[in-house]
């Protein structure tokens, strides 16, 4: 990705917010899919995404959260559901 000046990002941001006033729902409706792609793929290549205020921040951190989990049970292994009953005391 190229760094892009702070100055730069907010022309960006402000072309972006005019081009979407022009622009039909029908077409935004692509334009939305294709930034939830690019912004899970960017995750999942482990870029630092800023996150926004949206329920796909949400779903996006419980996917590196998952990610995480899965990465240690392949360093840690895991324990089996009697033990983890008795750990808890159930």
């Amino acid at each position: 990705m190229l760094a892009i000046e702070p100055s730069t990002q907010s022309d960006v941001r402000q072309s972006l917010i005019q081009e979407i006033e022009q622009t039909s729902d029908c077409v935004l409706s692509e334009v939305l899919d294709f930034l939830l792609f690019v912004r899970a793929k960017h995750l999942q290549d482990g870029w630092n995404i800023k996150a926004g205020s949206y329920e796909v921040d949400e779903d996006y951190e419980d996917i590196a959260n998952a990610k995480a989990a899965l990465a240690s049970v392949d360093s840690e292994g895991t324990i089996s559901w009697e033990s983890l009953k008795a750990e808890i005391g159930l």
